[in-house]
């Protein structure tokens, strides 16, 4: 495996990734608007040209 640093922003939008949450997680799952608010808030720290670190994405 090979790490690579990029936006998450760019992680989202631009590899073909497919999200799964795990059986032990499901019990917090999100609705839409949830979902819609995070991705939201992605954006709007990307355009800002910020660098925040979230740690490692399997």
């Amino acid at each position: 495996m090979k790490a690579s640093e990029a936006s998450l922003y760019e992680f989202i939008t631009k590899s073909n990734i497919k999200f799964v949450i795990p059986v032990y997680q499901r019990n917090y799952d999100w609705t839409e608007k949830h979902c819609k608010i995070l991705l939201n808030d992605i954006k709007e720290v990307s355009k800002k040209n910020r660098k925040d670190f979230v740690d490692i994405i399997v």
